[in-house]
């Protein structure tokens, strides 16, 4: 079976798990790897000189244990890798059916090295400034952390 890795980067809050979702929805042997679910824990996360924490960096995310995660995926069997279905002589969907796509999305990805060889296509989604400052405003705080609650928004 064919593997196929998309790179979806661009700033944060612009669309990328958006688009990653509605891609999912239209390749069947799909998965989804979100650079968001690898940060650190505050106490991991380095402070600038005003106190302020710095997860919009490289060092804020677990990228080594990211990378592990996508090798995985690219070096599974396709038998353990996904279910086929049998044989449908009436099927007339054959090509997508036979890819295995990897949808990886984040705000940093491409500026991180040892993912640069992984890529059969990548994007880099922009939105106009005041469009990406307005969907920042909205963003709901996790008390804790200090880091937005992606999952909600």
């Amino acid at each position: 079976m064919k593997t196929l890795v998309i790179g979806l980067g661009g700033v944060t809050n612009g669309g990328k798990s958006t688009l990653a979702g509605k891609l999912k929805k239209l390749f069947p042997n799909c998965t989804i790897i979100s650079q968001d679910d690898f940060f650190k824990p505050e106490s991991e996360v380095a402070k600038d000189d005003r106190g302020f924490l710095q997860y919009d960096v490289l060092d804020a995310l677990y990228m080594e244990t990211m990378v592990a995660s996508i090798r995985s995926w690219m070096t599974k069997s396709e038998d353990s890798a996904l279910p086929r279905p049998p044989n449908n002589t009436h099927d007339d969907q054959t090509g997508a059916k036979d890819i295995r796509v990897l949808i990886i999305e984040g705000f940093l990805l491409f500026n991180y090295k040892p993912l640069s060889d992984i890529w059969d296509k990548k994007y880099f989604l922009t939105i106009p400034y005041e469009e990406c400052k307005r969907r920042r405003s909205l963003f709901r705080w996790n008390k804790t952390t200090g880091r937005p609650l992606f999952k909600d928004i």
